[in-house]
């Protein structure tokens, strides 16, 4: 392990990893900090488009989103073209639509479209067919695994869950956990609930659950993910995963029964053909109360920064904000806007 370091950033979710990656080109000094008992929500992420919500929104200056999430991913070669179709079942849903549909058209977002011949016999028809143009696959699992292994070569990554006391002030920096470094990242997802420096911060966490499993058929050769009602459906094949649940009372990622039964029922619903329920997987997504990501530096502790809250668009809005987060740190004057924790200032008080 490095005895000393620019940065030290502890977790290493999507925001722990592109992050290091983006200091890294920087040419700062990174070690990572990673804890085995704490396994990131981002290991099951998988999807990014440029709308999303029932209500099909956009966020402002998408493209620079796109184009951040696209590079990095290509970089290491972990992302690629998915179909993405939304389907409306609901009035409500197809009201949003047709208030949405000539600007999402005329900015190439979306457009009406038809479902392949071979899903219209195992989906149940929808009132509506909206593909959704600009949709991406990224297996967020292969590029931690990547990452992790470049900074393992350099003795800089290190799997250890950190205690409270393990972070320390020395001087004009910190000593975390025996590294000496001028700066430390907390990136820790839904542990920040027990954070020491960052646990003023309103937070709302949501456990969600998918499931996984075979259909009795084979319904396509290629990723096909398909947007029903705030839950995704991907297919590939004759397998499956569903998804997901929101959970607003428990920080716990343990698989439930009841969540298994209320997504295959859901998931029933939309299937014209029979499936099989081979697995299910958990985890807490780290949100914030106001539902922005949480960037920038500790109000009263100088070189100490928080990257967390990215909640389910986790994959799209890393890649850029830990550009600009390592920037920041780097000492230039870049704003972080409306992601700043200092939003939340006035919540510390006198807390260290």
């Amino acid at each position: 392990m490095a005895a000393t370091a620019d940065v030290a950033i502890v977790g290493f979710g999507i925001a722990g990893a592109t992050l290091a990656h983006s200091l890294i080109e920087q040419r700062a000094r990174v070690v990572v900090f990673d804890s085995p008992d704490r396994p990131a929500v981002s290991r099951s992420a998988g999807s990014i488009a440029s709308v999303a919500g029932l209500r099909f929104g956009v966020i402002e200056q998408w493209q620079q989103w796109w184009n951040a999430a696209l590079s990095v991913y290509t970089e290491f070669g972990v992302i690629e073209p998915i179909a993405c179709y939304r389907l409306v079942y609901r009035a409500d849903e197809q009201n949003f639509w047709e208030r949405k549909r000539h600007a999402l058209i005329a900015e190439g977002h979306a457009r009406p479209a038809h479902l392949p011949q071979q899903l219209t016999e195992a989906i149940e028809l929808p009132l509506e067919t909206i593909e959704i143009v600009r949709a991406a696959k990224v297996h967020a699992a292969s590029l931690l695994d990547r990452l992790a292994a470049q900074l393992d070569r350099d003795g800089r990554y290190v799997r250890r869950t950190l205690s409270a006391c393990d972070v320390e002030p020395v001087g004009q920096g910190y000593r975390v956990a025996g590294v000496e470094c001028k700066h430390v990242v907390f990136s820790e997802g839904a542990w920040m609930a027990d954070s020491r420096w960052f646990g003023w911060i309103p937070r709302m966490f949501a456990r969600g659950q998918r499931i996984m499993g075979v259909l009795d058929r084979t319904l396509t050769e290629q990723p096909v993910w398909l947007s029903v009602a705030g839950k995704s459906l991907v297919v590939v094949g004759d397998r499956f995963t569903f998804g997901s649940t929101y959970d607003w009372h428990s920080l716990e990622p343990i698989v439930t029964d009841e969540a298994t039964a209320y997504l295959s029922e859901q998931l029933a619903r939309i299937l014209r053909c029979g499936y099989r329920v081979t697995d299910a997987w958990t985890g807490v997504r780290p949100i914030v109360a106001d539902l922005r990501p949480v960037v920038g530096e500790h109000p009263h502790n100088r070189g100490m920064w928080i990257f967390n809250g990215l909640g389910s668009r986790g994959l799209l809005l890393a890649p850029r904000l830990a550009q600009l987060l390592a920037r920041r740190i780097a000492g230039e004057p870049v704003s972080l806007g409306r992601w700043d924790v200092a939003r939340f200032a006035e919540l510390l008080h006198a807390k260290p």
